[in-house]
């Protein structure tokens, strides 16, 4: 029998599959989408622009809805599918968040054994190697704010690393790339390297319907055609939408489970470019993080350089609130369980995070006005309906009204399967990521997340992986 059957081929479940067959333990991975080999990875997944890489079919979760705040309706949410998961479509950005915010998960999460002190040694283990993008011209979104940001004495960007007391940063950002520009997913690294050990099995488009469970312990996961895979040991690392659909589908009873959905919200402002981009270039290239005055680096701006090549002449400036408050859910659709769930991330329902998301406009807004941002922009616009930035930023109202409605995500869907105490009854997994109540059963994807870091999810959840890996 497998020793242990990994649910997902992504950032999580690639470092799994890896180290845990380093141990000597048979693993067997099942992914619902396609495969995809170093050897044979599409161009548009090893180019620059991730506008391409989500394109390719197949690669994400295309009928996946989400209901982003109350004025909203639900519209498409980008999941990465198939192996590699999000790490091949993503924009490649690599963060590892705050101290404090890993501090807070053992402290006030009870997530023991998970403080900066302890999950530190983890990110520096990481192996997808880190390239810093090139500084971009003045005539590019990024070049432009970044100029202007150096203008208000924002320091120089320096990398993954936590800001650590520093106010405000921008610049080049580091890149999940090689030295030659070519993305590298989580996969070319772990699950390739997996895949040359004799137990390590890989099996792709294998939906699960659910996990099998036996006198409290997990034996294994159904398939939605039917077939049974049975293991020792099962660890789900679909994601945080698909993590708690399958927990909530094997009808294990836990408050959590599906609860505390979290993402970082965020508002673009579109720019129409005097010099417009090649669509297949780079499109971020670097980033900058400064404080609502609530936090430390709680708001990031993210420039776009373009829009990939169905909106040619045209870039953006995403501003995130990276310290949130606001909750949501992931439920079962009452209407087909095997479809996919129904997700409403209620952001800036808290007036915390819809104040501090104001701030950062404000920001923003004043950078617009600097001598290299209006060199590079003809117009602002807040929708592609041609909305003037002007006709939502009058007074602050008039920002919190659009914020309201109009407010977008990150795709850094997490906190649907808590981590922490076991007591608590909010918990879904322990500090060993192991389900409450369920032996043999484990999650480790940002689902675990009791709280986001201030950081893009990819490497925090890599990092999880690496320790989850070293406590079984």
């Amino acid at each position: 029998m497998i020793d242990v059957l990994v649910v997902g081929a992504g950032s999580a479940g690639c470092v799994l599959a890896d180290r845990l067959s380093a141990q000597g333990l048979s693993v067997c991975v099942v992914e619902a989408g396609p495969d995809l080999r170093s050897d044979t990875t599409p161009a548009s997944i090893r180019g620059d622009s991730f506008y391409d890489a989500l394109a390719e079919p197949g690669r994400t979760h295309a009928e996946l809805l989400a209901r982003r705040s109350g004025g909203q309706t639900p519209r498409a949410y980008a999941r990465g599918r198939g192996v590699g998961g999000s790490s091949a479509v993503n924009a490649m950005l690599a963060l590892w968040g705050e101290m404090g915010d890993y501090d807070a998960w053992e402290r006030d999460h009870g997530c023991v054994g998970w403080g900066w002190s302890n999950v530190e040694q983890y990110f520096r283990r990481l192996e997808v190697p880190l390239h810093r993008a090139a500084p971009e011209g003045p005539e590019s979104v990024s070049g432009a704010l970044v100029d202007a940001c150096v203008m208000n004495g924002w320091s120089l960007h320096r990398g993954p690393y936590p800001l650590s007391g520093v106010p405000a940063d921008a610049g080049p950002a580091m890149l999940t790339r090689d030295a030659s520009g070519r993305r590298v997913t989580v996969a070319d690294v772990h699950l390739e390297r997996a895949r040359r050990r004799d137990k390590v099995e890989v099996r792709t488009h294998a939906v699960v319907d659910r996990v099998m469970i036996e006198h409290g312990r997990a034996v294994g996961v159904l398939l939605v055609d039917g077939t049974e895979i049975g293991a020792r040991e099962v660890v789900l690392a679909a994601g945080a939408i698909h993590s708690p659909t399958i927990l909530l589908r094997s009808g294990i009873e836990r408050p959590g489970i599906g609860a505390g959905l979290q993402d970082h919200p965020s508002a673009s402002i579109t720019v129409a470019l005097k010099d417009p981009r090649d669509p297949h270039s780079l499109a971020v290239s670097a980033v900058a993080r400064f404080s609502s005055g609530r936090h430390a680096a709680d708001l990031q701006l993210l420039p776009i350089n373009h829009l990939g090549p169905d909106a040619v002449g045209y870039g953006a400036i995403n501003v995130a609130l990276m310290k949130v408050s606001s909750r949501g859910t992931v439920r079962l659709d009452p209407r087909d369980p095997l479809a996919e769930p129904i997700v409403d991330f209620d952001l800036l329902s808290t007036d915390e995070d819809l104040e501090s998301l104001t701030v950062g406009i404000g920001v923003l807004l004043d950078l617009l006005d600097s001598p290299p941002v209006s060199a590079m922009a003809g117009q602002f616009y807040v929708d592609d309906r041609g909305t003037p930035l002007a006709d939502v930023t009058a007074s602050s109202d008039a920002v919190r009204e659009w914020l309201r409605v109009s407010t977008g995500d990150y795709v850094h869907a997490a906190g649907t399967c808590a981590m922490g105490d076991p007591r608590a009854p909010g918990t879904v997994v322990d500090p060993s990521a192991r389900v409450v109540g369920v032996a043999g059963l484990r999650v480790c994807d940002a689902s675990i997340f009791p709280r986001l870091p201030r950081a893009n999810t990819h490497l925090p959840v890599m990092m999880a992986a690496e320790l989850v890996a070293d406590r079984w």
